[in-house]
């Protein structure tokens, strides 16, 4: 469980580094968000397509957690304010430092964090919206509880923001980037352990961020699209694993995550995880909320994957090649 403090400052900085992806197994209801503007069918094929030695892909290796292994105890973090304004960054976000961070040296997995439409805000008076849902709300809540220490990194996207109104970052990736590359230059961030996921309008920014951005310099170790519109390109992602999330009754979402996954998928040469496709039976726009609290592990239609393991474990699978 979590301990939280907010604190309005921004100011707990430390240092960042920087790319590459490898693979190694660890030892609330919105506002409508929309969809995005893109195209329908799964998959149920279970095993990962294979493994990579480099070329920003993932390759499966059992042994190689030592990294996770050697970080202290998260016995309560703290949930950190950032205003827009009093940082570098192009946004106001909050950022969870687990406990023991500022007592090692170490370096951390990062989860970024994507909010829904409904989140959007000015980065100062109105950030706090950025809590309502998803994963700062459970920090929030004190439900964190990963089974190794992550820093988690919440930007606000301005309400009025540029672009496309249905998407996190506007349609643009490079928003999104650039956000990431103040986080790595900012906190203790492992370079080889950066996780990407976003619900609704900010799932809608991760597809971008995957269609957009070549893999081998995306700085992604994995990432999960959750309750939004699938891409309808592929072929920049090829070695990023991805699990996307969908209701089976979020009809137009499904149909484009579902036709995501396959075209994915059928890609020659094949990417070298096969991404994965939760669909869960009879729910609705709202998914995230079993998906980021595991409430929902051990469902899913089982036509595509079932939501068999932790999210969080399963990012830490993950991590980029040297």
């Amino acid at each position: 469980m979590v301990k939280l403090r907010a604190l309005i400052l921004g100011a707990l900085v430390l240092f960042g580094c920087g790319s590459g992806v490898a693979s190694s197994p660890p030892g609330g209801d919105a506002p409508g968000d929309a969809g995005n503007h893109e195209d329908a069918a799964g998959t149920s094929d279970d095993s990962d397509s294979g493994s990579n030695g480099g070329d920003g892909g993932g390759s499966d290796d059992a042994s190689n957690d030592d990294d996770l292994a050697a970080l202290p105890p998260d016995t309560g973090g703290t949930h950190i304010a950032v205003p827009l304004g009093s940082s570098a960054a192009a946004y106001g976000y909050y950022v969870y430092l687990p406990g023991g961070y500022t007592s090692t040296t170490a370096e951390y997995p990062v989860i970024i964090f994507l909010h829904g439409q409904g989140q959007r805000g000015d980065g100062t008076s109105t950030l706090d919206k950025v809590l309502d849902l998803g994963i700062p709300k459970l920090i929030k809540d004190g439900n964190w509880n990963p089974t190794h220490p992550m820093i988690v990194v919440s930007p606000q996207y301005p309400t009025n923001g540029p672009g496309n109104a249905n998407n996190w970052g506007g349609g643009t990736s490079s928003r999104i980037k650039g956000f990431i590359e103040h986080v790595m230059a900012t906190y203790r961030v492992n370079p080889k352990r950066i996780y990407l996921t976003g619900l609704s309008h900010g799932g809608n920014g991760v597809f971008d961020y995957l269609a957009q951005q070549v893999d081998t310099s995306n700085y992604l170790a994995a990432a999960a699209p959750v309750a939004c519109w699938g891409a309808s390109s592929v072929d920049e992602s090829r070695h990023t694993p991805i699990w996307v999330f969908v209701g089976a009754n979020d009809t137009q979402n499904a149909n484009t995550s579902k036709n995501f996954v396959m075209s994915y998928n059928a890609q020659t040469p094949a990417p070298t995880h096969r991404a994965k496709l939760t669909v869960y039976p009879g729910a609705g726009h709202d998914v995230w909320t079993r998906t980021y609290s595991l409430s929902g592990l051990g469902t899913g239609d089982s036509t595509y994957d079932l939501y068999d393991m932790s999210l969080f474990d399963w990012m830490l699978q993950y991590k980029r090649a040297d």
